[in-house]
């Protein structure tokens, strides 16, 4: 069962799910997502990943080093139970986003893949993607209506070049890709990130209107 934190308002704003980075927990997504609202009162269900790291606090969606195939099996796993949340009228008949950083970027794309169609939105930032997409996956993503956000920092050096290239690559097949990289940044959130993704949120809004 994983444990999260909501605050949902009983109207037609985007809902984000959230999902946090390697090492640390649910609390990092809301206050990435209250610096993009500044003063408006965000809908939002915060996601902590099942995995608690030994002596150093935090948690993970996967362990530290796991193959593709590892992942893919846990993210997936986690990713069923979250859709049975949705199936919740306060969840549904409004603009729906995944949003996550790092590992939870990585969750982000998976809950793309697992409902293609359900969500107006991903957000991925410094997300991870060893072992790329598997044929079905990419077919997935073509037919998927998410736009998608796609942020690096130039100087990330935590996930591989290579990586990035390719979930790049993967998503700007898809013709709804907006990629943003950020000069003299390693594996972090950024303030220009953060400017980006408030921007990428309202033009998702008013083209949705």
């Amino acid at each position: 069962m994983l444990n999260a934190l909501c605050h949902i308002h009983d109207d037609s704003s985007p809902l984000f799910l959230m999902f946090h980075g390697y090492g640390n927990d649910e609390h990092e997504m809301i206050r990435v997502i209250e610096a993009v609202g500044k003063h408006n009162q965000m809908s939002y269900i915060s996601f902590r990943a099942p995995f608690e790291r030994e002596y150093m606090g935090g948690y993970s969606w996967y362990p530290h080093g796991c193959g593709a195939e590892e992942r893919r099996r846990l993210a997936d796993e986690n990713i069923g139970g979250i859709m049975r949340l949705l199936d919740s009228p306060i969840c549904r008949n409004r603009p729906t986003v995944c949003i996550g950083f790092s590992q939870g970027g990585y969750m982000s794309l998976r809950m793309v893949l697992a409902e293609p169609t359900m969500f107006d939105a991903a957000i991925l930032m410094s997300p991870s993607f060893v072992g790329g997409l598997s044929d079905d996956e990419r077919e997935r993503l073509m037919h998927s209506r998410t736009r998608f956000l796609l942020c690096y920092g130039e100087d990330d050096t935590t996930i591989p070049r290579a990586d990035q290239c390719r979930i790049r690559e993967c998503l700007q097949r898809t013709g709804r890709l907006t990629y943003r990289d950020y000069p003299q940044t390693a594996h972090a959130i950024v303030a220009r990130e953060i400017q980006d993704i408030r921007e990428f949120i309202q033009e998702m809004v008013t083209h949705a209107d």
